[in-house]
């Protein structure tokens, strides 16, 4: 009789009637998988990830609706995808399946074979971090890369175990979407276990005693709310088996028919309570089973060894061919006749340990469970043997394609183990090979040592008279030259040539600027085409960005730089990935937004608007929490906060109290203390303090405190004598900026010192000379706001004239009076800012206290109504233009762009502006720009003809 239950295999669309307990699952992979091109699905070990897609994902569509590769790593991920590609197609590949072109070209010709879109499924994908190399992952990225960014019907997923994660992160700098399509899969909770039980029970009218199911889950996980599916599987393979009288082996092929009806031979079979009290202890059954299973045999310690074989020095399972057992086997000094292995390998499948070979000829344990349980038996000298072996069999792999051999740090590696090790000869000639050439190596050092000193002199002249004829400098100076003018002949040849003059000094702004005025003249040109023809945008690579209906009022990154959320005129508040694709859109009510921000996690956004309310949002569109709240026309920025290390948040809720929210379980409690209204209230980078401003002209210090779970008031800053507009942590947590009215002292900076010991520190601080060392001019207006720049080496200072009118060139005229309160104004634009740098005076930037740049060609002279700064440039908008100027550090010009409100991004590689219904996105580090050129290919092959250069040159 044909067992409802699984044991350690996972389920099969074949499956289907007996598959229960993950609908809801099912279904977000399935919507999810439309979402994207790439789909990651993760998970701890026994979550039952393979068969929810094997299974639930495949039973979704129909056969018309897709066509599924499954591929495992194997021996080599890129050649067991052309594998899979070959084994599938109808018309014989043509592809050599080499380049990332090749397996383009060869996914075309499948799907124009099966006219269906194809989906490769990458299970068990963290074999490719435990057994690839770097050489093996580059590829396979190139490949990922260019055949999600095609229009191929051609989409990926990734099925991986969630502690190997961080190996995606490589992926990242050339796929930044890689993490933006995840699901993770969970624990079944019990009430679907009871499903996952007592429904293929049904399909297979086995009777079940009341009770039976939910004592099994006790006896099973007791105290839990959730099972591990495996041990499920494994306890009522057991049961069945109890049931029917076939007790031993465990997961072993039952005698009979195949029929699902649950009478066989004039029985019924029943699952009763006193078949769970006949099973006994539960905690170990995989353990108990292998030790029964390898007791058994006739030679105990080679029927180990051929198990251990199949687990990686990570303890995971993976897949071996008979050859490479065997060779394990000897590594650990237990040598295999091949007759006898085929027999235990063949003993090993009956017994349901192993999976019998695949296409490749490979064997692999059925399920990770099985291989944790092997890992435990392999000692501590057997793991260190076997990574040893791994590290050989690494590097030879790399030989073969790069032809490097050991080095001898390598080999000193190795020496201890020498003895111990039973390699092939292939491997053992490649360590012979690297001794011979190190020692080669090693007899030319001291042939080079045995040179006369008179030789070693004439050498060592000849270096220093070449080091004093070449001037590196100047030649870069002199690229960056050329480079300027080949621009307007071709800015692909000026690119290289002003590429050729940074690598020569890399600290020439002069070079980078060409490097700059090169890669935008690119950028404006074109079209451009790839190695196949395909015409290129290297725009949309850059950022392909659909305009919005509305205008922009308000864009910033999110703080991993991994999003960019704003609102629109209309009051519409998106949230965008950073290559541009719209993935959140709300519009609440019709009331200007006059504050807007993102979680941390980037998994909520919140919003208050002008009709004091606020709404959070989690990223799927749902409201989270509504509530009223106060806050001043004048600064409404505050009034809102997320911690960054919790998952609750911070609202001014009524004139002197301050409401944290927790997210998690809506629970929730009052901060109360400030005797007049509070105009802000924001969290330290660390997550340890909330930091609370008051018209009451004090600001009080909240630490949060591990014990009661609650924020405390430690500590209230007294002696500003003005009310409080505002207030900001350092990104290190260890300096808090506060804004008042005061006339003498608007900016106060107070230093935190351990936990609750608070000193003062102004402008003219003596001691802090680092921080600030002049104060801004009042001449700008009414100071509402002030924040440190991301990289705590600059204030940024919000201003709001109700007087003066900015000008161009800012010159004061008391006969100029401005209309009145602009609430839109300050709510949308959070005009004025001007730069205070710490410890350097606004003229070393190139900006004068005016915010003119000084340029004496007065091709940048303009003031600046918004600033941004670097740890390289000020990025700075043009009062009364749609333009941003970028000037570097040295007071160097670089570029104009088109928008306002520039922000540079979290690593400082772009730069973010608004434009009308656009956000425009500038690459604005040099790194990236070659970046972009070179390793990425954005404009394809570059036309770097020298010749015709010359030639213009020769006519000219």
């Amino acid at each position: 009789m044909k067992s409802p239950f699984k044991f350690l295999d996972s389920y099969t669309k074949d499956d289907r009637e007996i598959f229960f307990g993950r609908d809801s699952e099912i279904e977000e992979l399935y919507q999810r998988v439309f979402d994207s091109k790439l789909l990651l699905v993760y998970g701890v070990s026994g979550t039952g990830k393979s068969s929810l897609i094997h299974c639930g994902l495949a039973n979704k569509f129909q056969e018309t609706d897709w066509l599924p590769l499954v591929i495992r790593r194997g021996g080599n991920i890129i050649e067991s995808i052309a594998s899979a590609i070959k084994a599938v197609s109808i018309t014989e590949q043509q592809s050599k399946f080499v380049s990332p072109g090749d397996f383009k070209k060869a996914v075309r010709s499948l799907y124009l074979d099966h006219y269906k879109p194809v989906f490769f499924i990458f299970d068990q994908f963290e074999e490719l971090f435990i057994f690839g190399d770097k050489e093996e992952r580059r590829s396979f990225i190139h490949i990922v890369k260019l055949l999600t960014e095609s229009d191929l019907q051609c989409r990926m997923i990734f099925v991986m175990r969630e502690e190997y994660m961080a190996g995606i992160t490589e992926f990242e700098k050339s796929i930044p979407t890689i993490f933006s399509n995840r699901v993770r899969i969970e624990k079944m909770s019990h009430r679907n276990a009871l499903d996952a039980i007592k429904e293929p029970c049904k399909v297979f009218n086995i009777n079940i005693e009341e009770g039976f199911a939910e004592s099994l889950l006790e006896k099973l996980s007791p105290g839990e709310t959730d099972v591990e599916l495996t041990y499920l599987q494994v306890f009522l393979d057991k049961v069945f088996r109890l049931a029917t009288g076939f007790v031993p082996p465990l997961g072993g092929e039952l005698k009979g028919g195949s029929s699902p009806g649950g009478k066989e031979g004039g029985y019924s079979l029943s699952f009763t309570l006193e078949l769970l009290q006949k099973i006994g202890n539960v905690s170990d059954l995989l353990g108990s089973f292998l030790e029964e299973q390898i007791s058994l045999l006739d030679n105990p310690d080679q029927g180990l060894a051929i198990l251990k074989s199949f687990v990686s020095v990570k303890g995971t399972k993976r897949q071996m061919s008979p050859e490479e057992v065997a060779d394990y086997a000897q590594t650990l000094g237990k040598p295999l006749k091949e007759t006898y292995l085929q027999e235990l390998l063949q003993s090993f499948i009956n017994l349901r340990i192993l999976r019998d070979k695949d296409e490749n000829g490979r064997y692999e344990l059925r399920h990770d469970a099985l291989a944790t349980k092997i890992y435990e038996k392999i000692t501590l000298v057997e793991k260190e043997v076997l990574e040893i072996r791994q590290f050989i069999e690494n590097a030879y792999s790399n030989f073969e394609k790069r032809k490097i051999y050991l080095e001898p740090d390598d080999l000193s590696y190795i020496a201890p183990y020498e003895d111990k090790l039973f390699v092939n000869k292939k491997l053992s000639d490649f360590i012979d090979l690297s001794k011979k050439k190190i020692l080669v190596k090693k007899r030319a050092f001291i042939r080079t040592l045995s040179y006369s000193a008179a030789g070693f002199l004439i050498i060592l002249i000849s270096i220093v008279i070449y080091s004093f004829r070449s001037n590196i400098t100047a030649k870069s100076e002199e690229l960056s030259t050329e480079a300027f003018l080949q621009n307007g002949f071709s800015p692909s040849l000026s690119f290289q040539t002003a590429l050729n003059a940074y690598i020569k000094d890399t600290t020439s702004t002069i070079a980078i600027k060409s490097l700059f005025d090169a890669f935008y003249a690119m950028l404006d040109n074109g079209p451009y085409h790839d190695t196949l023809g395909n015409i290129l945008d290297p725009q949309k690579a850059i950022f392909d960005f659909t305009p919005c209906n509305s205008k922009i009022k308000y864009a910033r990154f999110s703080e991993d730089g991994k999003y960019i959320f704003g609102f629109l005129e209309d009051n519409t508040i998106n949230v965008w990935d950073i290559k541009g694709k719209l993935i959140f859109s709300k519009r609440e009510d019709l009331n200007p937004v006059v504050t807007l921000k993102l979680s941390p996690d980037n998994n909520h956004i919140a919003a208050a608007y002008f009709d004091s309310t606020t709404v959070f949002w989690n990223l799927n569109g749902e409201i989270i929490y509504k509530s009223e709240i106060v806050f001043d026309p004048l600064n409404p920025l505050d009034v809102i906060d997320f911690c960054p290390d919790k998952n609750i948040i911070t609202v001014i809720d009524s004139s002197r109290q301050i409401i944290v929210f927790n997210l998690d379980d809506s629970s929730h409690y009052k901060l109360e203390g400030q005797a007049t209204k509070v105009n802000g209230a924001v969290f330290s980078p660390d997550g340890k303090y909330i930091a609370s401003a008051s018209k009451d002209s004090t600001v009080i210090i909240w630490q949060y405190n591990d014990s009661s779970g609650y924020y405390e008031k430690v500590n209230r800053l007294k002696g500003m004598n003005s009310i409080v507009w505002s207030v900001d942590f350092a990104q290190n947590s260890k300096y808090i900026l506060c804004v008042t009215d005061s006339i003498e002292y608007p900016v106060t900076i107070w230093k935190l010192t351990g936990n609750d010991v608070f000193e003062k520190r102004f402008y003219n601080d003596t001691i802090e000379k680092r921080y600030l060392t002049m104060a801004p001019n009042n001449y700008y207006g009414r100071y509402f706001s002030a924040e440190f720049t991301a990289n705590d080496e600059a204030i940024k200072i919000s201003t709001f004239n109700d007087k003066l009118s900015l000008s161009q060139e800012m010159i004061f005229d008391p006969s100029v009076k401005y209309k009145g309160f602009d609430h839109h104004r300050i709510i949308y634009s959070r005009e004025s800012y001007h730069l205070v740098p710490m410890n350097k005076y606004l003229k070393w930037y190139g900006v004068n206290r005016k915010g003119q740049a000084l340029d004496p060609a007065n091709q940048f002279k303009y003031s600046y109504s918004f600033v941004d700064v670097s740890s390289k440039y000020i990025a700075s908008n043009i009062s009364g233009t749609n333009y941003s100027a970028l000037i570097r550090l040295d007071r160097l010009p670089i570029r104009k762009f088109n928008g306002i409100q520039p922000i540079f991004s979290p690593d400082e590689n772009y730069l973010l502006c608004i434009d009308g219904r656009n956000i425009k996105l500038y690459p604005v580090d040099e790194k990236e720009l070659i970046k972009l050129t070179t390793s990425d290919s954005i404009f394809g092959e570059l036309d770097t003809d020298l010749a015709k250069w010359r030639h213009f040159l020769k006519d000219f």
